[in-house]
């Protein structure tokens, strides 16, 4: 309870000002509650504090179907939940130019996640520096705030692709290029160094393991959603210790944006539209990031490629905890985003590649002989987009599809070393879907509704004369249906 006060106490500080008598007095303070959050300035502008509510509840009707004996996986559910519970804080302190922001994610029982929590100093606009945990500067997808889309979630291309959040230190700017009719061209880009922090120990998102009567998935949620893979995630607050979550590796970052008509606003509908033909807005981004991660799979997907390949199992773990292969991860995006009088269109095409390289005493297995040793992959995926206003900033009709197509490659069973064919480290995704968006007053309080059909290709499975290894596979199909229905109010 202390360091809460002696924290609001810092945060009020600049509100406190000397008056002729060289006491200190309490500035003239202005606060309103809005249509969205409660803000709290002082009279000289040089403090402000805003606050807000974000709550989703949303209604889930899920049903999934495979290709396995039984025909289905077992994850068929409907219920109510609230979906999300966020709270905002940001302003800034001593003037405009030192900002803060904090995003916290409330979830039960009883715990706090925090996503952003950063500080910015903006003495120019062409020139920010941004320090502590934030969203890396990748997909733009991922780059809007969540309650500020029509559809319920983001594509699953995002989701496979985008890199999460990351603490470190981003510069930033924008900077107007010339007068246009209604704005003014700008560029805006962002270059940062963050943490690099696996999302998942093999580079797995759900994939199953091979059995006798096919494939197991191993985590249903995480294949239906593509959680984990090789990508950063670093919200968590990690120990200093080697490992393969997290290694002392570093992740470079940065995005550019060119807007030649002026700026499309970060929200993924054309709300608030001009009602003018001419009034049309567009603009093109490129993101790449990179980062090294030490793996060896100990125990997962990776352990038999890496350990029971050429007797490399007898090796002796590391006496330092670095892990003898390392995987370097490079990931680019490129999008579009269209805006015309209520008309929205978002594409974005995303490619991943993972090379391996043995190090140390692994080298001595000639790993790289081994064609059933991964030494690289090549991931990509696209989304797009479509979104219309039946009635002007009121409801918005929306469409999507997203892919992500997974490379395949030679790999061994776990355990027993057998050679496996068509291999991936996820599965093959096709998301068809679309809904209404009743904005009853904006973002601060709509209700949306949608449909999405997502079909899935497994990574391996039983080959067709039901052989267990050395054979091309035939890979298990499963598809899953969700009818949502979600309340957003913030306050």
């Amino acid at each position: 309870m202390r360091c809460l006060l002696l924290a609001a106490a810092l945060l009020l500080a600049p509100a406190l000002l000397a008056d002729d008598s060289g006491l200190v007095a309490p500035a003239a303070t202005e606060s309103d509650l809005g249509s969205s959050g409660l803000r709290f300035t002082t009279s000289d502008e040089s403090f402000e504090f805003t606050m807000i509510t974000a709550v989703q509840f949303r209604y889930t009707w899920h049903d999934t179907r495979g290709e396995g004996a039984n025909g289905d996986n077992g994850r068929d559910f409907h219920n109510f939940r609230f979906y999300g519970a966020r709270s905002f804080f940001h302003g800034h302190v001593f003037n405009r130019s030192f900002q803060y922001r904090l995003w916290l994610v409330w979830s039960w029982p009883g715990t706090v996640r925090i996503e952003d929590a950063y500080f910015r100093w903006a003495p120019e606009e062409y020139f920010n520096v941004t320090v502590g945990q934030m969203r890396v500067p990748a997909t733009w997808e991922y780059l809007v705030d969540h309650e500020r889309t029509a559809l319920p979630d983001r594509a699953i291309a995002d989701a496979a692709f985008s890199q999460g959040w990351g603490k470190g230190i981003e510069i930033s700017g924008r900077l107007g290029l010339y007068d246009t009719e209604f704005d003014q061209g700008l560029l805006t880009w962002a270059v940062g160094l963050f943490n690099g922090a696996l999302a998942s120990v093999d580079g797995a998102q759900g994939r199953g393991t091979i059995a006798a009567d096919g494939v197991h998935v191993t985590d249903q949620q995480a294949t239906e959603q593509l959680e984990g893979g090789f990508r950063n995630s670093d919200w968590k607050v990690n120990p200093e210790v080697f490992g393969q979550i997290v290694d002392a590796q570093m992740m470079v970052a940065a995005r550019l944006e060119f807007h030649p008509m002026g700026e499309v606003f970060k929200h993924m509908v054309d709300i608030g539209a001009l009602d003018d033909t001419a009034a049309w807005f567009f603009m093109v981004g490129l993101a790449v990031n990179w980062m090294s991660a030490r793996v060896d799979g100990y125990t997962t997907f990776l352990d038999a490629i890496y350990h029971n390949s050429n007797a490399a199992a007898s090796l002796a773990p590391p006496a330092s905890g670095r892990k003898r292969v390392d995987a370097s991860i490079f990931h680019a995006t490129v999008d579009g985003h269209y805006r015309w009088i209520g008309l929205s269109v978002n594409w974005a095409l995303h490619y991943r590649t993972v090379s391996f390289n043995a190090t140390g005493r692994l080298n001595d297995f000639d790993l790289e002989d081994d064609p059933y040793v991964v030494k690289g992959t090549h991931d990509f995926g696209a989304t797009i987009d479509v979104g219309y206003f039946v009635l002007p900033d009121q409801l918005v009709l929306s469409t999507r599809f997203s892919y992500v197509d997974f490379d395949e490659f030679k790999s061994r069973e776990i355990g027993t070393s057998n050679p496996i064919d068509g291999d991936a480290f996820g599965a093959d995704s096709y998301e068809y879907g679309g809904g209404l968006c009743w904005f009853i007053h904006g973002d601060n309080l709509k209700l949306q509704a949608d449909y999405r059909y997502v079909a899935q290709q497994l990574p391996h499975g039983n080959s067709r004369s039901g052989a267990t290894a050395g054979t091309v596979r035939v890979s298990d199909w499963r598809v899953f249906h969700e009818i949502r229905l979600q309340l957003q109010w913030m306050f």
